[in-house]
């Protein structure tokens, strides 16, 4: 019977799913970061979290819910700005399994043979083999000495392959080769632990950890074309995240998906690492690597902007300065919501009716002082709107002393990290919270919260850059969020696999857009030359020898004239060696809070902004003052009736 075929009006839908394969990278390029907010619009992901989920190691994955076909157009538009991607389906990954397990091994100088149990022949390498090659340490000990090292220093350690094959080795090792000139690709898997070294021969040494190094370095040395894959287990992958306590099956389930991952990251260009243009920057211009060459130095030239700079100061706030340091808004209303109704509930206390007149006086007061400051409080920020109007933006090369407005990009000073994803920025605020179940319903508790601190920074613009001291400064400045719960912290040293903790982060990351209203002034720093003189002298002391020189009556004692001599002496050395090198003190210029007291210091996103939040809040305590006010003498009137 002849099949009858039934086409509806509008062709089926692609109801297939994948991932958005990439490159990670140890940190963002300038040419990338200014294409994250087109990045985060394609991908529909938090700009943020994308920001984290780009800087690693390894390749990555973004699971996208979308088509198959609609993943392949977000691929496209993400290679036009620079970000080399690719897609993998879902079922690809979810259907991965190992190769066939290898049991020996038959090294010759011509090729390696990999055999079954019975000795039969399961893959071989020659010089005309292609190899992608995938080691890790069944073991998880090696991967979370790399992921609580990242942790601690905030970088992302990309060692040379030798160092990791050496760690990884001495625990316990396994391996995938893949030949890659092979359609469809083949490849054998081998689990160090139920592997025969026997036929290396006479390269065999008593050291497994050792015959696994011989191995992998004959491999490579024999192939015509190695790419190396080590970061299982550090590149978290939808599929493919190892929960090594679960024990080696579950791991090597994991593995065989992961390896999918990496054959399709070959496939498609992304391994070995290289630039996805032209246009990018110097930071992203990785090569291929040599089997000897280091990683660390192909990484270090302009990756980390925040290599070398100095670890911020530890900032101590006592509670009754972190008070004190708040906006005068915050005092206002504190002042309203205690002393007030405090006032009004004492006015109506039977037990103290004889004193009714007083506490409803006392209330009435402390309303028409909080009227009296609110009202206040809105001539200051009209002052202040004002000055943000009248002051003229200098460029950085160019300004003068005293009070300054300034615009650009955020720098590090100091190399200031977030304390849970280690993120660069220049302030930020991180909560810890657990989901907790009481009688009285379920919520997210904050277990602990840590800031930064106000630490300086450096502004910069095309014509400079110059310190900021934000001390005492008010920030206007919106900060980006970004939340982590459950698995998802790449740099963290443990892992939360527990779904019921939460991180969340609020920062100012580093080349943020920045205005800055404060006063410029000049700091000097080093020693000035009457310390200079006196350490000198105090060498002079120190050294018997030199000081026997002014002992002119040779009784073994310096006394006054003699001491003046040397003094002299000193004097003359300091201020010639300060003619030859130049002046001993370094000056620069530094923004911070100005010495009077009711000139602003304002550090915001933006003049724009910062005026429309200063019209709002101006009108807003205008209104509230002149209300309070009224009420107060409303109040007073019809009491002292």
């Amino acid at each position: 019977m002849a099949k009858t075929s039934f086409q509806s009006g509008s062709p089926k839908t692609d109801q297939r799913r994948g991932f958005l394969l990439y490159n990670r990278r140890p940190a963002l390029s300038e040419t990338l970061l200014e294409s994250l907010n087109e990045a985060a619009s394609i991908t529909g992901i938090n700009l943020s979290e994308l920001r984290m989920r780009l800087t690693g190691l390894g390749i990555g994955a973004l699971n996208i819910n979308r088509s198959l076909p609609a993943l392949e157009e977000c691929a496209s538009d993400m290679k036009s700005i620079g970000f080399n991607t690719a897609v993998v389906e879902k079922d690809y990954i979810k259907n991965g399994k190992l190769p066939i397990a290898a049991r020996h091994i038959n090294l010759t100088d011509s090729s390696i043979s990999f055999l079954d149990a019975n000795k039969n022949t399961l893959f071989e390498i020659t010089r005309d083999s292609e190899l992608l090659i995938i080691i890790t340490d069944l073991s998880g000990k090696t991967v979370r000495q790399m992921i609580t090292a990242m942790a601690y220093t905030g970088n992302a350690i990309n060692k040379k392959f030798d160092e990791i094959l050496k760690k990884i080795s001495i625990a316990k090792p396994a391996i995938i080769f893949y030949s890659l000139t092979e359609a469809p690709v083949n490849g054998v898997y081998i689990d160090s632990d139920i592997f025969s070294y026997m036929g290396l021969n006479d390269k065999m040494t008593p050291s497994k950890g050792s015959n696994f190094r011989v191995m992998v370095n004959k491999a490579m040395a024999l192939a015509k074309l190695s790419i190396t894959e080590e970061h299982f287990g550090i590149s978290l992958m939808p599929g493919a995240n190892p929960e090594w306590s679960k024990g080696k099956s579950s791991v090597e389930r994991e593995l065989g998906r992961y390896a999918r991952y990496i054959l399709k990251a070959v496939e498609k260009k992304l391994l070995p690492f290289a630039p996805e243009s032209k246009t990018a920057g110097k930071e992203d211009r990785i090569l291929p690597l040599s089997e000897d060459q280091d990683r660390t130095d192909v990484y270090a030239s302009g990756m980390n902007s925040s290599k070398g700079l100095k670890p911020p100061p530890d900032m101590h706030y006592s509670r009754i300065t972190a008070f004190f340091q708040t906006s005068l808004p915050e005092l206002i209303v504190g002042l309203i919501v205690i002393v007030s109704p405090f006032s009004l509930f004492m006015s109506s206390v039977k037990s103290i009716s004889a004193h009714q007149f007083f506490w409803k006086a006392a209330a009435d007061s402390a309303i028409a002082v909080a009227g009296f400051l609110m009202f206040s409080y809105s001539l200051l920020l009209l002052y202040y709107r004002r000055m943000v109007e009248n002051t003229p933006t200098s460029k950085i090369r160019s300004l003068s002393m005293g009070m300054v407005e300034l615009s650009g990009k955020a720098r590090l000073y100091y190399d200031l990290r977030t304390s849970a994803t280690k993120t660069p920025c220049v302030y930020y605020r991180c909560r810890y919270y657990k989901y907790q179940k009481t009688n009285d319903g379920s919520r997210w508790a904050l277990t602990r919260s840590v800031s930064s601190g106000k630490i300086p920074f450096y502004i910069e613009d095309e014509t400079g850059r110059v310190l900021i001291k934000p001390e005492g400064a008010i920030f206007n400045i919106p900060m980006r969020a970004q939340s982590f719960q459950g698995s998802y912290i790449p740099t963290l040293s443990m892992q939360l696999h527990d779904p019921n903790t939460k991180v969340v982060e609020e920062i100012i990351p580093e080349r943020a857009r920045l205005y800055v209203l404060g006063s410029a002034h000049i700091e000097k720093h080093g020693k000035k030359t009457r310390e200079i003189i006196i350490d000198k002298l105090r060498m002079l002391k120190q050294n018997p020898k030199i000081m026997s020189k002014y002992d002119i009556n040779g009784d073994g004692q310096i006394d006054g004239n003699e001491w003046e001599a040397a003094r002299n002496d000193a004097e003359r050395m300091v201020y010639a060696e300060s003619l030859a090198n130049g002046p001993s003190e370094s000056e620069f210029t530094v923004i911070d809070k100005p010495r009077f007291g009711l000139l602003p210091f304002i550090i915001a996103d933006s003049e724009k902004n910062l005026i429309r939040k200063l019209m709002f809040r101006t009108f807003i305590f205008l209104v509230g003052g002149l209300i309070t006010m009224g009420f107060s003498i409303n109040f007073l009137v019809n009491l002292l009736k």
